[in-house]
């Protein structure tokens, strides 16, 4: 397994046990802004930059990023475009597009 997976899935299930603990505690927010404030308190502690998406438990769609720079923001830009090549399968072949 490589050392990317391996650090890939230590954050994933760290992220999985914080969220079984919270379910269970699990607190009511006012609005968007308030969860987002939180949820990026939070997060800010284990990670440089990040990107959240995902739904709060009454299944409303809620997404925020947090950064502070804009090379940050170009990274995570790439970053999420990679994750979504990744899960749809999209190749790129002699770094060219197949399209």
């Amino acid at each position: 397994m490589s050392k990317d997976k391996e650090e890939d899935d230590a954050l994933r299930n760290l992220i999985e046990e914080a969220l079984k603990v919270n379910i269970e505690d699990k607190k009511e927010y006012k609005d968007h802004q308030e969860l987002a404030d939180t949820l990026s308190a939070v997060m800010a502690e284990f990670l440089d930059s990040f990107i959240v998406v995902g739904y709060d438990f009454e299944g409303k769609p809620i997404s925020f990023q947090g950064s502070t720079k804009p090379q940050q923001d170009d990274a995570l830009d790439t970053l999420i475009l990679k994750y979504f090549y990744q899960r749809t399968g999209y190749k790129v072949i002699d770094g060219k597009d197949p399209i």
